[in-house]
């Protein structure tokens, strides 16, 4: 995981004290990794309140949260923040529970609980009982929880849900989008039932002073007569960090499906200018926001608003773009506001597609080729790098900008660890553009980096000749045997002016089998921008490696041709 690059910057203090009870049966912690474990655990903050009525009540809030921090970040990298969670919940449940049964007192292990984990740009509650959650935004106080009370009378009420309370526990989860600025606040009922909302509000705006503001909540607690344990956390979000694939796909999935756009019309601050692309699967806008920015905004289709797979792709586009930062791979920025409904956002890019280059100018002049593939393939291992394979080069997801070339489009990739998690979701398998993918895909042969190569090296050989290197037949094989009688057509044919030794390396990233192909695209990219000097020489090649098939039907009309003179020899004795 050392790719990843945690940015995530929290700021917290905690406070628990026994108040007036001669007893604190409440008990605090939050766990802040560095790292890797930064990005793919998060901060998680747990808050719990013994349940009073037990002798045991201060053992089980302990074992609470020492149990939530210690496991949670155990568990397994490649599961979710809520299987992950859950899971350690319900197992601290029932260690609980058989405490309470195995105690010869009869002493109840029973508590609450109360777990905000931060991740990413991902806000996770987990909540059990009448302890709280809090979110301060832009001035605004919203629990987050909701108290498992029973109300018997007006004077009376009892907890109706805690750990340890029963061996099948139903655990309170949300997943939210978290915001530079919010502050959360964690609360036993010694702090939120003698304070009220109103005044948490003022007070949780009046001082950016963490440590000083829970002194102050806890001491105006007392002057209000909290007869209980007063405990609380805060935590300020002054960075979010870098989204997870799994945890984006949790939140944003959740979203609605936006309605299709019409240029005038606004969607969360952000207003439509021109409609770039539509078809089954997606919509594609110019949008502008309040700061006349121009950005480009990609929506799913309402055609698949109950397909899961194709909603799981589509979040995991927007994913895989918020993990790359490289000039030639388009940009994918935050909304200006919370999102409503499910799209994501990416910068602008001025200028025409490669198709359309290509279109106008095939064939490239050979030096203007070789810039724009070395621009490509900083863009793929920018991808590669991350684990990710592209899986759909072509010349429609490639903008020609101020900057160069740059990729556009993430709707095919494949990232590795993700695919092997297990899911219930069936995949969507989507094979990108059948001129441009390596064949691999079709026969069902191994693929990894070397097919990004084969799909680069097409985009090349296109840009020198107008032609493709295996002519029309190529988007009509599907097995390995049909590949295998292809034969590549020199780009010499087409263009005199490409260099021979130009030529062998496309014809060596073009190889049908990837084992023939380069072993790095670094190589290739020295190969194409300066003469390899073992291909000097290549038009003298043996011709049995120019047109195999050709020796191979020769050889066999040779041995043809002298049995019959053989059997005409003998006859004629």
């Amino acid at each position: 995981m050392e790719h990843l690059q945690p940015s995530l910057d929290i700021s917290f203090a905690q406070l628990s004290e026994a108040g007036r009870k001669p007893e604190n049966q409440d008990t605090v912690g939050a766990r802040f990794p560095e790292g890797a474990a930064l990005v793919t655990k998060g901060v998680a903050i747990a808050i719990a309140d013994g349940v009073s009525s037990s002798s045991a009540a201060r053992q089980a809030s302990q074992t609470a949260v020492t149990g939530i921090l210690t496991d949670y970040y155990a568990t397994p990298d490649t599961w979710r923040t809520g299987q992950s969670a859950n899971r350690v919940i319900q197992s601290l449940n029932r260690y609980l529970w058989s405490q309470s049964q195995n105690n010869v007192r009869q002493e109840g292990y029973l508590t609450t609980l109360s777990l905000l984990v931060l991740k990413g740009d991902k806000a996770f509650v987990f909540h059990v009982g009448d302890s709280r959650i809090y979110r301060l935004r832009n001035g605004q106080l919203e629990q987050l929880t909701r108290d498992h009370n029973q109300r018997i009378d007006k004077n009376t009420t009892y907890l109706s849900r805690a750990l340890g309370a029963d061996l099948t526990l139903e655990v309170d989860m949300e997943s939210l989008e978290i915001e530079r600025g919010d502050l959360y606040l964690l609360s036993t009922d010694g702090l939120h039932d003698a304070v009220d909302d109103k005044t948490l509000t003022q007070m949780l705006t009046q001082t950016d002073d963490l440590d000083a503001l829970c002194q102050t909540l806890y001491q105006t607690a007392l002057a209000r007569g909290s007869e209980d344990n007063v405990s609380l956390q805060l935590a300020r979000v002054n960075n979010i960090g870098t989204p997870s694939e799994s945890d984006a796909i949790t939140v944003l999935s959740r979203l609605p499906f936006p309605p299709i756009l019409n240029k005038g019309q606004c969607l969360d601050g952000l207003t439509v200018e021109k409609i770039l692309h539509e078809s089954e699967r997606s919509q594609v806008y110019l949008v502008k926001n309040r700061e006349g920015v121009p950005l480009v905004m990609k929506t799913p289709s309402p055609n698949y608003s109950d397909d899961a797979a194709y909603i799981e792709r589509f979040v995991r586009e927007s994913w895989i773009g918020a993990r790359l930062s490289n000039r030639h791979v388009v940009r994918v920025v935050e909304p200006p506001q919370t999102r409503s409904c499910l799209y994501y956002l990416t910068e602008f890019i001025p200028g025409p597609t490669l198709t359309q280059l290509i279109r106008e100018r095939a064939p490239f002049a050979v030096a203007d080729a070789t810039e724009l593939a070395e621009q490509l393939v900083a863009g793929v291992r920018a991808l590669h790098r991350k684990d990710t394979l592209h899986q759909d080069l072509k010349p429609d997801n490639i903008v020609i900008g101020t900057q160069g070339a740059c990729l556009v489009d993430f709707g095919s990739c494949w990232v590795a660890g993700v695919e092997e998690m297990a899911s219930p979701i069936a995949g969507d398998k989507i094979l990108g553009t059948l001129d441009y993918s390596a064949p691999e895909y079709r026969y069902g042969g191994a693929t990894g980096p070397r097919s990004d190569q084969f799909s680069l090296a097409v985009l090349v050989y296109e840009m020198l000749t107008g032609k493709h290197p295996y002519g029309e037949a190529y988007g009509k094989a599907m097995s390995l045997n049909q590949f295998q009688k292809l034969s590549y057509r020199s780009s010499l044919q087409f263009n005199p002016l490409v260099p021979v030794w130009l030529d062998r390396a496309l014809e060596k990233a073009l190889s049908i089998q990837p084992g023939q192909r380069y072993e790095a695209l670094s190589e290739w990219l020295q190969d194409i921008k300066r003469p390899n000097p073992n291909w000097l020489n290549a038009r003298h090649k043996p011709l049995i490696e120019r047109h195999p098939e050709r020796v191979w039907k020769l050889l066999a009309l040779t041995g043809w041709a002298v049995a019959a003179g053989l059997l005409v020899f003998v006859a004629s004795r």
